[in-house]
Parts: C-alpha cells; structure tokens; sequence
C-alpha cells in the first residue's frame, strides 16, 4: 500500500494513499504487511513505526498515564512514636516553670510570649538568622499595605518573604487517663501543683492534697482557700446565693436559674430518668419564687438554702381548706402589694394554680430536696460566704474542694461551685479585665466522674482557653464519662488538646486509645517447609498493617510508662514525671522523718487543715418578745440583760450571774455576741 502510494521523490501521496488503502486492505494480508515492513523502503518502515507510535499514545491518553502512587513504608499506616525534636517544640526549653507537666519529657508552654522573650535572651534567634543569611539571594520589594493602590494576587504569592514555621498554638485543656493506682496523683496533680506558676482549683478526695502541697504553695505567696465536704467543721464558707450577682453587684436573674437547675440536676435519685416532668418543673417554681422572694426583701444573712427551707416551713395546705391562707401565702401577698411584677410572684401564682392536693404534694417533694440543709453542718457551712471565689483569677490562689472517696451525697455543692466558679470567672474576664484573667486558673479535676453533672462543660471546654482558664479532667476511665454524659461523652476529647494514658484494664478505654494511636505499616517475612526425602522451603516477603500499641500492650503497659498524645504531632511513649526529681520536691516534706516523742502530724511542712481551718456558724438571732410576758402588768414590760464588760479576766462566773434565770433561757442565750434592736 505505501510503495503504490509512495511517489519518485520517495514521498508519500496521502490521497492517492487513501484511495487505494481500502482495496489493499481487502486484499493484503498479515504476512503481506510484515512483508512491506522488512522489505519495503524507508518510507514505508517509518510510517509503519510512526503508525503504531501514534496508537500507543492515544490508548495511553484514552486509558491513563499508568503511573502508581506509592508511600513505600505507610501503605497501611503511618502512625509513630514522636521525637525528641518534637517535643521540644511545645516546650519552653529555656525555663521549667513556664510549663505545664505532662510527664518525664514531655511539657507544654504556659506562656508562648514568655518562652518568645526567653529564646530571644538565649541567642536562639540571631543564630537561626545567621543561619538563613546566605541562603537569601535577593529580596523581592514589598508590597505596600495602601488600601487606595491595586495589588494583583501575583505580587502577594511572589513575595519571598520566608515564612516562619508555626510552632504548635495548643490549648492547656488535657484528659488524664488512668486506673486506680497508677499514679494521677502524684505523678500529674503534684508535680504541676509544685510549679507555682498559676491559680490552681483542685478536686482533692479526701484531703490528701492539701496537707501535702498547702504549706508549700503558702510559702510561695499563695491564699488558700478549702470548701470541705469531707469534714465540714474544717472548711471555708460557701454560700451559693453570693454568686447571684454579677461583678457590678446586680441581681443576674438567669445566674438565679441556673443555680436552681443544677441543684435540682444533682439532687435526682441515681438511676431516675423519664416519668412526668411535672413534678420537677412544679418543684423548680417554687424554688425559684423562694429565691427571688429572699433576693428582693430578705437581709443577706437570710439569703442562703436554709433560709429557702424556712421559708416552706411556713406554707401550709390543707386538703378541703385551700381557701385559708397559710403565713407564706400572706408574705407574698404583701410582696405583691409591693411589687405585682417580682418575679417572686410571678413564680408563686404560677405555683399556686396546682390544686390543694397536688400543692402539698408539690411541698412535700421540694422539702424533701432540700432535707440536707436541715442538717446543723450543712446549714453552717452554707450559711454565709467567706470563699470568695470571684478572686481566684486576680492573685494567685489555690482553692483545695475536698470530697469523700465513697459517699456523693453533698457532691450537689461541688457541683454548683464549679457552675458558679467558671460563670463568675468569666464574667470578671469579660466585663472587669476585658478579655483575660490576670492570673491564668488551672482546674485539677481529679474523680471528675465524682464531682455531679457542670451544665454545658462541653462549650466551656471550648472557650475557655481566651479568658486564661485551662481544664484537666481526670478519670479512671472513659466509661465513666459516658455514663455520665450520655451521647456528648466525645466532645470531650475534641476539646482536650492533650491525652495522657496511665495505663489501666477497662477495655472500652483501651480500645479508644489504640483507635486514637492508629496503625504502622511494618515488614512480614513468612516461611513455607516442606518436610520428606525432596524437602523444600520458600521465604516470602510482606507488608501488613498493625496497632502501634495493641489492646494485649495497653493492658500490661509498665507502671512506669505512660503515653502523651497531643493534637497535631505523633504520640510519645514515655516515663511518667518522678516527683523525686523536681527541683521543689524537697518543700512537701516527704523526707522527712520524725525525731523522738514526734509524730508524722509534727511534720512542719504539712497543712493540717484541723488546726488552721474552721467553719463560721450561722449567726442564731434570739427574739426576747418570746420571753416578756402579754398579761396585764402594772408596770412597763422589761427585759433584764445582765452582761460583764471588763478588760480584765472576769472575777465572777457566767452560771453565777445567771443563777437565777431558768435553764432553758441560760441555754438560749449560751455564746450570744451582739445585741441590737429592732423597730
């Protein structure tokens, strides 16, 4: 076909070539082609050669280029341990203090614009110039930042400006993880409470914390404050109704709102769920009429729990009587008088529209809630506000909330001081300070699963970190987050930048951890023998995917390891922090040894909270109408008050002055301070 279509010159006639191709091709056959191939011209074997070229690219176009995407050594996973380097970047290397402890190597910066003065003093960055210095052949001009002169897009990407590399901007929020026993005590909470470098809020079961590290963090400047659940004789006072108001010292109706939600949250029986809702929504009405009713008239003594129970007290509905008006139908009444918009009354006619029946049932099942302040502890404990947590972020302040290792009954409190604590935390940070806390508020949660339900923890987990807050949640395991937490148990962990595992057994954690850590691609070499008088073997060579630490591992994982994961860089395997090695270690006294006659309780560098903190009573007002007689009298009634002033210690006793008044008075009147009249 091309010698017929090939012309003197040699070259070819396409349209001549074209017309005889279809007679030729009906005529020639395979052999004939490869006949014209070997023996035809120079023109023919190109165009033969070309011919086939050109198919070849088009089935390449039409099929693909072929080409493999290969990640030789992460086919299956690339998941690895960190590195050294690595974790120096999330520390401030210069200064130990400017960190947080995570374990034996591994701390995250406090501070980033600390550990940016404290690189710059060290040299690091002028070496780092002097470095790149040679590398920067020329400069590009810079393009000016005048709004009224056009900047195409090209001259902001061709600027060669060398961007500096991102060093980790990692919130402070960590999920301590860890079984009984291994170590979250003292291997995490002390060691971070040694460093001094924050306000601490810590969740101290049993006490054990702040008689260990209380004396310490005094002699480094700082207040102590304890709220003590454990032994309420030894605590400082709490009183929820302080914190209504906001940093200006008005009422914040929605703070009342919350306030009674959390109370009501925490003091559910366990396991209670569904059923009508009636009976809590009736309960909060009344509670809410209560506690706007002391807010707006009661003196700030009677503004607490307790004086809410009193005041039920004197609510009375007799079945078939509604009509009758108990004592607290008539305070409202004069409330109302007052005032017909409070919202005490609002809430109180919305409370009395239930029928006689279902009112006192209502009363019944509201008393019922608030029996624990009916308690002489409790209500002392409650009674007043010395806590002042509203001064946390401003100076630096350890406040120790101790709870008992196996009883939650009053563990409603820690609950609602926790509520309390992060919305007045904010609000002084928003409003007082515009923005940030003075003083950065660490929150060492330890038995977090022990503390009661903190309302919408998950977005404080979020949003804290810009007000200078950091969380760290400590928990034996993740099932009992999400028994407490239900669905929005995960959010948590998104929240939290780091996660250290302690070890432990529960496996719904394990598996979590594993998942979290992911797999590594490694080399598997298998072996096939064959055994017999012609025996043969085969060596074959694979690549297969596995955990970079097993649910076998995890388990048995050495007291002494711990894993660090944190958001954006590869988990480190490591030794958890020895306390024996930090600087201040000698300060908690744990070497010490008592000398003869001496107990551990001698111990001078322990905070014996018995000998250093007390409860305030609630102040008990006498009213002596109830001792002067209404009948007929020829003369004035009088109250005789037989009192002693003396700088000196007094020559006659009390039971001597007061011999002839009954007991029952003497015993009324037994440690009264003040006396003051009333119109």
């Amino acid at each position: 076909m091309l010698d017929l279509s090939a012309g003197d010159s040699g070259k070819i006639q396409i349209f001549e070539l074209l017309t005889n191709s279809e007679e030729y091709l009906e005529q020639a056959s395979i052999g004939g082609f490869f006949t014209a191939l070997l023996h035809g011209g120079m023109t023919a074997k190109a165009t033969i050669i070309g011919f086939f070229a050109s198919l070849i690219v088009i089935m390449y176009v039409l099929m693909g280029d072929g080409k493999r995407y290969h990640r030789k050594g992460s086919e299956h996973g690339s998941a690895r341990w960190g590195s050294k380097t690595e974790k120096d970047i999330i520390a401030d290397t210069n200064d130990f203090y400017n960190n947080v402890i995570c374990a034996s190597d591994i701390m995250l910066v406090l501070d980033r614009k600390k550990r940016d003065k404290n690189e710059a003093k060290s040299g690091k960055k002028k070496s780092d110039k002097k470095e790149k210095a040679p590398k920067q052949e020329k400069k590009s001009e810079t393009v000016s930042h005048d709004t009224n002169i056009k900047v195409s897009v090209k001259d902001i990407v061709s600027q060669s400006k060398e961007a500096a590399k991102i060093k980790p901007m990692l919130n402070l929020n960590q999920m301590i993880l860890g079984g009984s026993g291994t170590g979250k005590s003292r291997f995490f909470v002390k060691p971070n409470l040694l460093m001094c470098n924050t306000s601490y809020i810590v969740t101290d079961p049993s006490g054990e914390l702040v008689q260990a590290c209380g004396q310490m963090l005094i002699n480094h400047g700082y207040k102590i404050k304890v709220f003590n659940l454990n032994d309420m004789k030894h605590s400082s006072n709490y009183n929820p109704f302080h914190y209504l108001r906001d940093y200006n010292g008005e009422i914040n109706a929605n703070n009342v709102i919350k306030m009674i939600n959390v109370f009501m949250m925490n003091t559910k029986a366990e396991g209670a769920s569904g059923g009508d809702p009636f009976w809590d929504d009736a309960t909060r009405l009344l509670l809410s009429a209560l506690s706007f009713l002391l807010i707006e008239t009661g003196t700030e003594e009677e503004q607490n729990f307790a004086g809410v129970l009193d005041l039920i007290h004197k609510a009375k509905v007799i079945e078939g009587k509604e009509e009758e008006k108990s004592e607290l139908d008539l305070i409202f009444d004069q409330r109302k008088e007052a005032d017909p918009k409070a919202l005490s009354v609002q809430y109180y006619d919305e409370f009395k529209q239930a029928a006689g029946k279902t009112m006192q049932s209502i009363l019944i099942s509201t008393t019922t809630k608030l029996q624990y302040f009916k308690l002489p502890d409790v209500r002392n404990l409650t009674c007043t506000d010395n806590i002042h947590l509203e001064e946390v972020g401003d100076d630096y302040t350890a406040l120790f909330i101790v709870i008992p290792s196996s009883d939650t009954t009053y563990n409603f409190l820690a609950a609602m001081m926790y509520t309390q604590l992060f919305d007045t935390l904010y609000d002084r940070a928003i409003n007082l300070y515009k923005g940030r806390l003075p003083v950065h508020v660490r929150f060492l949660l330890d038995e977090f699963a022990n503390l009661g339900k903190i309302p919408e923890i998950d977005k404080i987990l979020a949003t804290c970190r810009k007000f200078e807050i950091s969380i760290q949640i400590i928990l034996q395991n993740l099932s009992q987050l999400k028994k407490m937490y239900k669905e929005g148990w995960e959010e948590f962990g998104g929240n939290c930048d780091t996660m250290i595992y302690l070890g432990g057994k529960d496996q719904f954690t394990n598996e979590y951890i594993s998942k979290e850590l992911g797999k590594e691609t490694i080399d598997q070499q298998s072996i096939n023998q064959t055994k017999g008088k012609q025996g043969s073997s085969s060596y074959n060579n694979a690549i297969l995917g596995r955990e970079l630490a097993t649910l076998d591992e995890l388990s048995a994982m050495d007291n002494n390891d711990c894993i660090v994961m944190v958001r954006g860089l590869p988990p480190f395997f490591t030794h958890k922090f020895d306390i024996s090695n930090h600087p201040r270690y000698a300060e908690l006294g744990e070497r010490w040894k008592p000398s003869e006659g001496q107990t551990d309780l001698d111990n001078p560098y322990i905070y014996i909270l018995e000998d250093k903190m007390f409860t305030v009573p609630e102040t008990e007002y006498i009213e002596l109408t109830d001792f002067i007689s209404t009948g007929d009298a020829d003369e004035a009634n009088m109250v005789e008050v037989r009192c002693v002033f003396s700088d000196e210690e007094p020559t006659i006793t009390e039971e001597e002055i007061m011999v002839d008044v009954p007991y029952e008075i003497r015993k009324k009147f037994k440690g009264c301070t003040e006396l003051f009249t009333a119109a």
